[in-house]
Formats: C-alpha cells, structure tokens, sequence
C-alpha cells in the first residue's frame, strides 16, 4: 500500500512538473527606465506540448506593497522548449495603474516610476472556462532615473562674493515621473587633508536642511556666516515618496576674502568694479561714467545707492538725480553718468554705497578725474 502511495506521489508530481513554465527576467544592461522593456523575457516550456499563454506583470513597491503597475500580455503561443519573448510577441499589453500615490506614465512607451520595486510575472493558460497558473516569478528591481539632480550655482570651485550664498540645482529626469520630490541639502567644511567627496562623507555638516520643496535653497540669516579662510563642499539628495533616488555631483567653493586688490571684470569692452563689503576693499578711478558690478541674489526689483566726497571733512553726501536703481535677478552691469553732476570735483576721492532689500551694504570707493 506505502509503494502504491509512492508511485502515485511520483506521478502526481510529474505531471505537476511538466506542466510548468520558468519564467526570467532580462534586464537591459543600463538598467530599466521605459515599460517597453519590462517584457524582455525568455521562458521555458517544461511540458510536452505546445500551448497558449498570457503573461501578466504585477509591480509592488518594496517599502509598502502597494500596487504601482500592472500588465497583461495578448495570448502567444509557447512552444516546447525555451522561446524568447520579445515586445512584438506580446502586443498589445493591457497597462493599469495602481496606487494613485505614484506617478506613472500613462503611455505605453512611458518611463516607470522611479524606486524599489518588486516585479512578478505569471504565465496563465487560459482553456474554454479553466484558468490554469503555470510558472511565477518574482525580482526586486531598483528603477533609478536617468538623469540624477545636478548643480547649477555656486559653480565648482567658485569663489562667492557674499558669506551667505544662495544654492540652486536641477531636479532628476524624467520629472514627470516623480510625483513627490523633495531634496535634502547638505553643506560641510573640507579639511586640506580631504577631497571634496571624502568630506561629505566623513564630517559633520556645518548645516544641513532635508525635504526641500524647490531646486533652490537660501542660506539663512539665523546661521553663521561662512568663513573665507575655509573650503566648503555641497551636495543634493533627491528622494520621490520619501526614498532617495540620486545624489548629484559634490562641489566645492570659497567665501571670497575682502580687504584684497579690486577684481575687475571686463564687459562690452568697459572695466566694471565688483563692490565690497567693507569701504576699503575696492577702488576705481572714474572718468566720468562709473562703472560697477552688483550680484542680485534676492531677486529685487531696486537697489538705495548714495555717494559720499571723502576729500572733504564731514563726509559729505552727493546729490543724485535718484537715490535708487533698477536692478534684475543675477549679474548686473550698472552704469552711473556722473558728467553732469556740479556737485562732483575733479581728483576728489568718493564713495559709493549701494543698500539692498536686506539692508545689506555694498561699496566702491572711486577717484573722480574729469
């Protein structure tokens, strides 16, 4: 009775056998990012017959198990033996959304979303009203994006010109795929035994913010100001639904250090000033027309400017035709027609003060020569 018990166990299990598929997933080698390729399979027919099969693809996400994505195949013939399915074998494909906490291209050719997910895929045979499952497979995926953030200012190894710069970055591709993007910013001081890199590893920050909604971030008033005798390095984590998807690139700049000859900068063929901020750290001389370079990081609409006779006791104040000028985001090369201003004296020593919406205070100190 045991031996017949055995043999029908064995049998049992070898009709079993042979009615299973194996199913493998073939990544393309740079990783998968559209939906075209999550169907670069190849699957081997166990049994000794030729039949009809549907593939259905079900994608979780790891951290929760919800649904992202689903699709199912048209019916394909699967021979004996290994066939490798390509995309034309299995269109058109069914796709239906999941959870709708992501973000997921409704295309066919659509990228995927980006994160950790588990993709399983089943062969069904479907005959008159029988349903029969025969193979599964399952892979955790990691699908990152193609693009990750990138820098954009203060450029690598850049000397700013304020001790509390502003940061901006561009966010990871493709953009339409990530429906809940945040950044975490980073900023940490670089010891001259280390690589930019090694710091951001190894030091603890000398500030840092996480979930920042914008590809920009301000360095804040409440923080101390950056120091010009030290090297800082910066980096951008991106995450979609909390999970971080890519870094970008570590750079590194310095806090320009005042008090030290003038930079002059060259533009449509006229030398303009960078201001200061201390009274004695730049100078030019001005033939009439002053020439001057403002960095407007706030993105004001005007700046308060004076001039101030320094050859004279009391430090007496210029009158100007205004008191303020116009001003865009960014660079600004600002010019000051001086010419016709009586109040000004040929070989006398000024000083410009330019006042921002901050109350911050800028400065050039010029000789004016007629």
């Amino acid at each position: 009775m045991k031996k017949i018990l055995f043999f029908t166990v064995l049998i049992s299990l070898g009709i079993s056998a042979h009615a299973q598929v194996v199913l493998n997933l073939q990544l393309p080698p740079l990783g998968l990012t559209i939906k075209p390729q999550l169907w670069n399979l190849s699957l081997i027919n166990t049994s000794a017959q030729d039949m009809q099969v549907r593939i259905e693809m079900v994608m979780t996400d790891v951290r929760n198990n919800q649904r992202v994505l689903t699709g199912t195949s048209k019916l394909i013939l699967l021979p004996k033996g290994i066939k490798q399915v390509q995309l034309n074998d299995v269109l058109p494909i069914t796709y239906n959304s999941g959870s709708p906490g992501y973000a997921v291209d409704p295309s066919p050719e659509g990228f995927l979303p980006i994160g950790l997910f588990n993709i399983c895929y089943t062969a069904i045979r479907v005959e008159s009203d029988a349903v029969d499952r025969l193979g599964e497979e399952c892979e955790t995926i990691e699908i990152e994006p193609i693009s990750p953030p990138q820098l954009m200012m203060p450029l690598d190894e850049e000397q700013v010109e304020i001790t509390r710069p502003f940061f901006a970055w561009i966010p990871p591709s493709p953009f339409n795929t990530l429906n809940s993007l945040l950044y975490d910013w980073v900023l940490v001081e670089v010891q001259p035994t280390q690589s930019p890199a090694d710091a951001l590893q190894q030091n603890v920050p000398v500030l840092s913010r996480q979930n920042i909604a914008y590809t920009n971030f301000q360095y804040p008033l409440s923080s101390p100001e950056l120091d010009s005798s030290k090297l800082y390095a910066w980096r951008i984590t991106a995450r979609n639904n909390l999970a971080p998807i890519g870094n970008s690139e570590v750079w590194s700049f310095r806090v320009r250090r005042f008090g030290l000859d003038s930079n002059i900068t060259k533009a449509g063929g006229s030398y303009f000033s960078k201001l200061s901020r201390t009274e004695d750290a730049a100078y030019a001389i001005c033939n009439g027309v002053l020439r001057f370079e403002y960095l407007n990081e706030f993105n004001e609409p005007q700046v308060e400017v004076a001039i101030f006779d320094l050859s004279d006791a009391g430090r007496k104040q210029v009158q100007l035709d205004s008191a303020s000028l116009p001003v865009q985001f960014g660079q600004n090369f600002q010019q000051m027609d001086l010419r016709r201003n009586n109040d000004l004296k040929d070989k006398h020593m000024y000083l410009l003060e330019l006042v921002n919406a901050r109350r911050e205070k800028w400065y050039l100190k010029f000789e004016y020569r007629e």
